[in-house]
């Protein structure tokens, strides 16, 4: 069930997404795991007519940009998973603990939800899964 607010929530994503990006781009492919206590958000890019994507933590070191700004959104971020993710309980659905948001240049969003208890599988061993499933070969 989709609320107004979880619509809100996703447009608000992908405002933020777009000011992080300092170039024109075809594909951004997010990660976000949330629990009680804890939250990890981490994205790649495809660059227009590029085949390598871009690792959201490399935009600072690439990009002449105003790294304070870049931070702020960063935690914006952030913030968006987690009240989504409070949303889902608010709502009485079962809360997610990690979701795969994917966003093309064209506006279209696509949205993939997990629900595994993945406490005890290390941070780089989710990422590295992660990025097997879903990054261009």
């Amino acid at each position: 069930m989709e609320t107004k607010q979880m619509e809100v929530t996703y447009q608000k994503v992908a405002n933020i997404l777009v000011e992080m990006i300092p170039e024109e781009w075809e594909k951004i492919l997010l990660y976000a795991e949330v629990r009680e206590g804890f939250s990890q958000v981490f994205f790649y890019y495809y660059p227009i007519n590029q085949e390598q994507p871009v690792y959201s933590l490399d935009i600072v070191d690439m990009f002449n940009i105003d790294k304070p700004r870049h931070k702020e959104l960063k935690q914006e971020l952030y913030d968006c998973f987690e009240e989504l993710w409070n949303e889902f309980i608010v709502q009485g659905q079962e809360p997610w603990t990690r979701l795969t948001y994917i966003l093309d240049n064209l506006g279209k969003m696509k949205l993939n939800y997990e629900y595994d208890d993945i406490s005890e599988i290390s941070l780089d061993e989710k990422q590295d899964k992660w990025e097997a499933e879903y990054l261009r070969k």
